[in-house]
């Protein structure tokens, strides 16, 4: 009983060879393998002569009291793990495709026939588990020295070969890093490595090469022939890492646009020339070369100056070469004309034939831009209109207008019979008057020649004016005698009618513009014209007067308050009422004399009271006071 306790002792404290022949000799005390790898822990154990090996196996506990699972029997090693030892000495184990999960201390346990007849070996075998890493630098531009490594976190026990690959493909085999010196931009890619005959791979890692923009180019489409009015798109293309930040389209030396792509829509013939697109990061920028584009257009070559009267011909010209002669369409103003050549000729050209000119070739599907046939000719339909129209009532204001059809624009001058009165299209006249009567004409001149207009008649109208009083035969008259009274006046029309009053009396005493007076007394008249009716000054026939007693004023040389200042000798025995009111059928209330009031021996100042100033015209403006002279 003490032997058994005492082997018992052994079995746990031995540690390569125990006391009485148990042992385990462990030929690594410690491993660290690549994750994938496949490891094998050498091993040898010793037991006591006489006894047999009932059971051989591996294990991660430690076993006192219980016995130790085999690992064997853990799913988690099953199709792994491989037990190469035997029943006799060898106790090497293999385990395949190491895991993460797998790093931990290993032991062998083996089982004798003996009573009591097991061992442990104490110290085991330290399992560690590591990965590959591939390590880049974390900025790379090109031209640099780079050096990638095939890390581990741990140093491995042996030191390996190791396998290069970039984007799957093989590179190199070495136990040193992967060298670039000097690294382009070939050279990025994903990168991974390997070792252990490539059982064990790393991650891959990408290689970022950073460099300025190269290989730029510029792109035209739609491809081809470019028709002037359709739309033409460039693009720009370049190599560069990072991208193009910054693109920039240049016409020549001047630049046109930003952007990827440079869109011109309705494009023509000034488009056409050299484009460059310039391409920039913050690495540098590069230039690309010259893309030359040529439109493809027409155009209508028209005469500078063209006179109505001259032979022109309109050209319809082409930037290209036309294979075959073609049809030419050409139109006016949007409408088809009949020629078909690249001419159109107009012989003599007049003014009917200006507007806007354009062709078009190929079955219509080039077109020029419009033109414009500006046809100049001298004025010509000149003609004269007057506002408002109707009749001219004098004291009005009349617009005389002058039009006419010209190019250049005309000039215009007013004549008035034989005098210039005026200049501008329109002539206007304030408050017009009987010496604005007349013939008027429009003189249009341009630099082409000039035109007069037919002439308009203006005819203004007014009523009766400078009216007077003639007695005949003047000087003495014998007593019982007749005289001829006289009226002179000027109107327009003409006065239609004279009717004569005699001084006292209510009734007319004769019409007509002379009257055969057989009476002493005063007399006075009535002229009336279509427009207004007016009232003469009191006429005195006295047969031994030795002069004309009342002779009208002359209004032109008198002011309107002047005109008729005094109706003088008024004969003492007349009865009131002498002077009749004006018949009031032919007049309106608001005429020029609506009464002659009632005339006294001794009669006041201002007998006779002034003249409405609303319904008369300024050429009589009052009756004034009447004195008594007989």
């Amino acid at each position: 009983m003490s032997l058994t306790v005492s082997l018992l002792v052994l079995l746990f404290i031995s540690g390569v060879v125990a006391q009485y022949g148990w042992g385990v000799d462990y030929k690594d005390k410690s491993i660290c393998a690549l994750k994938g790898s496949t490891v094998t822990m050498r091993c040898t154990y010793t037991y006591p002569r006489g006894c047999v090996v009932l059971r051989a196996f591996w294990t991660k506990q430690w076993g006192q009291a219980s016995e130790p699972p085999d690992l064997t029997d853990d799913p988690e090693f099953r199709g792994r793990l491989q037990y190469l030892g035997d029943k006799q000495h060898d106790c090497t184990l293999r385990l395949r495709d190491v895991r993460e999960t797998d790093q931990s201390k290993y032991y062998f346990r083996f089982t004798t026939d003996q009573p009591g007849g097991k061992y442990q070996g104490a110290s085991g075998v330290d399992l560690s588990v590591t990965d590959l890493q591939v390590e880049v630098p974390e900025r790379v531009i090109e031209g640099d020295d780079v050096t990638l490594t095939c890390k581990t976190s741990f140093s491995l026990s042996d030191r390996p070969t190791f396998t290069w690959y970039r984007n799957g493909i093989y590179l190199s085999s070495s136990t040193d890093p992967l060298h670039l010196q000097p690294v382009s931009r070939e050279d990025a890619g994903r990168y991974h490595c390997a070792v252990l005959d490539q059982n064990l791979r790393s991650p891959e890692v990408t290689l970022n090469v950073r460099y300025p923009p190269k290989s730029v180019s510029v792109s035209i489409s739609p491809s081809g022939e470019i028709l002037e009015g359709r739309s033409v798109t460039l693009t720009c293309s370049s190599d560069a890492n990072p991208p193009v930040q910054n693109y920039t389209w240049f016409k020549g030396t001047s630049s046109v646009g930003k952007g990827k792509t440079y869109i011109m829509k309705k494009i023509s013939s000034v488009d056409s020339g050299e484009y460059k697109c310039r391409s920039s990061n913050e690495h540098g920028e590069k230039l690309s070369e010259a893309l030359t584009l040529n439109v493809l257009y027409l155009q209508v070559e028209v005469p500078e100056r063209v006179i109505e009267g001259d032979e022109v011909t309109l050209t319809c010209k082409t930037s290209f070469s036309l294979s075959d002669r073609p049809t030419f369409t050409w139109y006016r103003n949007g409408h088809r004309l009949s020629s078909s050549t690249d001419q159109l000729h107009l012989q003599p050209v007049s003014r009917e034939d200006a507007g806007r000119y354009r062709c078009a070739v190929l079955d219509q599907i080039l077109h020029s831009p419009e033109v414009t046939l500006n046809v100049r000719y001298p004025p010509k339909s000149i003609s004269v209109s007057i506002s408002p129209s109707g009749e001219i009532v004098e004291g009005r204001s009349v617009n005389l207008t002058c039009s006419s059809d010209a190019n250049p624009p005309v000039e215009y001058n007013w004549i008035k019979g034989t005098s210039s009165v005026g200049k501008g299209e329109t002539y206007t006249m304030k408050k017009i008057s009987s010496v604005d009567s007349g013939e008027y004409k429009c003189r249009s001149s341009n630099e082409h020649g000039e035109e007069l207009s037919e002439a308009l008649t203006l005819n203004v109208l007014y009523p009766p004016k400078s009216v007077s009083v003639s007695i005949s035969p003047s000087g003495e008259t014998a007593e019982g005698s007749s005289v001829n009274l006289t009226c002179s006046s000027d109107a327009n029309p003409p006065v239609q009618n004279y009717t004569w009053f005699k001084e006292g009396g209510s009734s007319p005493v004769g019409s007509g513009h002379s009257y055969r007076a057989l009476q002493r007394g005063s007399y006075y008249l009535r002229t009336q014209t279509a427009h207004v009716l007016q009232l003469s000054s009191l006429q005195n026939v006295d047969p031994n007067a030795k002069e004309d007693t009342y002779t009208p004023l002359d209004p032109v040389s008198r002011s309107s308050d002047d005109l008729y200042n005094t109706l003088a000798n008024v004969d003492p025995n007349a009865k009131d009422d002498t002077n009749t009111a004006l018949d009031p059928v032919s007049r309106s209330s608001d005429d020029v004399y609506n009464t002659l009031a009632t005339v006294h021996s001794s009669p006041s100042d201002n007998l006779y009271s002034a003249l409405d100033p609303q319904s008369r015209s300024p050429e009589y403006d009052t009756l004034a006071t009447v004195r008594n002279k007989h």
